[in-house]
């Protein structure tokens, strides 16, 4: 099976409030269980971060519905491509609050793996190496974000 990933950032709508998010969680675990698809949602300061990856046509099904929904503009893509395994293997989607400072960092990262066509001791990108340490279980060790 051909694994796939998105990862992008957007604004959230004005007025979206703590139950829109839950809603929000609700409905993409709900679908993404369904497609196989997992990943993890970052919130805060009124902006979004997400990581998702999953087989090819379930990604594709969960980035239109994204790219669709009324609760946030403008999504900037940060990366969109073939992977060689999940990161994410049991979060159908995984959720922390982040600080405006963290979604920036993400957002800036770069994306897209310095040489894909070698794999090494390091397959991931920066923005994938740092999204893992603030998700991590020592993560909170550093003052970034506590594990859920």
């Amino acid at each position: 099976m051909d694994l796939f990933c998105v990862a992008y950032t957007s604004t959230a709508r004005p007025g979206l409030n703590a139950e829109d998010v839950d809603q929000l969680l609700a409905s993409a675990r709900s679908t993404n269980s369904l497609l196989g698809v997992t990943g993890v949602l970052l919130y805060g300061a009124g902006r979004f971060f997400q990581y998702f990856e999953g087989p090819k046509e379930g990604v594709d099904e969960v980035y239109a519905r994204i790219l669709r929904s009324q609760r946030h503009t403008d999504v900037v893509e940060l990366e969109f491509q073939p992977i060689p395994r999940r990161r994410f293997n049991r979060w159908f989607m995984g959720f922390r609050e982040a600080p405006a400072s963290v979604l920036q960092g993400l957002a800036q990262q770069q994306w897209a793996r310095e040489l894909p066509w070698i794999e090494g001791d390091h397959p991931d990108s920066p923005g994938m190496r740092h999204l893992l340490g603030l998700v991590s279980p020592n993560s909170s060790e550093h003052g970034v974000l506590a594990p859920a």
